[in-house]
């Protein structure tokens, strides 16, 4: 073996040598970048809960706050329906209401009349032209009535027939004997009317009133006697 191969060889080993400790080098930085990337469970798993948990509050309040928000819209939406419909009621419908309800009367009271009429001559011719002449009164009153249905006004249907304060405005008392009698409505002198399901003008009636005789207890609020 010369000189030239003697180099060769230290030269290769040399180089074998190197690329070893190299690879141990590979290895260990292998190993660094793999625990670099391991990251500690447990402190991940917490933070995204706290995240979750911060989000799912966010979300509540964010809900709780458009719930707040509607109720409040639809109490400022029915406060303005209500002054929309009391200004169209005081200001442009009332007066003229108030008109055609008088109207109204007038014909309810000319039909009575001719009612009264028309019992104490039915042998007579006259009673016939009576029938036609409060017949075309009638027609008109329901034109009438339909001109205050289209206003939302309409007289009462079913009148009740014990007096009822909020339905009924007393324009006289009848006294009575008879305790059944009590608080009844006796007659009715004008008809009620609503406006949308609200009492415009209640109905004026004459009510009977129980009176006791001398030596018996008055009656009590539910219609019994006060000493028992």
């Amino acid at each position: 073996m010369n000189e030239n191969d003697g180099t060769k060889l230290k030269t290769d080993m040399g180089t074998d040598s190197h690329l070893e400790e190299g690879s141990d080098v590979d290895a260990t930085q292998q190993k660094t970048s793999a625990d670099d990337l391991e990251i500690p469970q447990p402190n991940f798993l917490a933070e995204i809960n706290q995240t979750l948990a911060a989000l799912q509050d966010l979300f509540e309040k964010q809900i709780a706050r458009n719930q707040n928000q509607t109720e409040m819209f639809d109490k400022m939406y029915a406060e303005m329906k209500d002054y929309k419909e009391s200004f169209l009621l005081e200001v442009l419908h009332k007066p003229i209401i108030h008109n055609l309800i008088q109207l109204y009367d007038s014909f309810i009271s000319i039909e009575s009349q001719l009612d009264d009429i028309l019992m104490g001559k039915k042998e007579n011719a006259l009673p016939d032209e009576l029938t036609q002449y409060r017949q075309n009164l009638e027609n008109f009153r329901y034109k009438l009535e339909e001109v205050l249905y289209r206003m939302d006004v309409t007289p009462y249907k079913d009148s009740p027939e014990t007096l009822d304060r909020q339905l009924h405005k007393t324009r006289r008392v009848i006294s009575s004997d008879d305790p059944e009698q009590d608080q009844k409505v006796a007659e009715v002198h004008k008809i009620g009317f609503n406006w949308r399901d609200k009492v415009f003008r209640p109905e004026e009636v004459t009510i009977f009133r129980y009176t006791p005789s001398a030596g018996e207890p008055p009656l009590n609020e539910k219609g019994g006697s006060a000493n028992g």
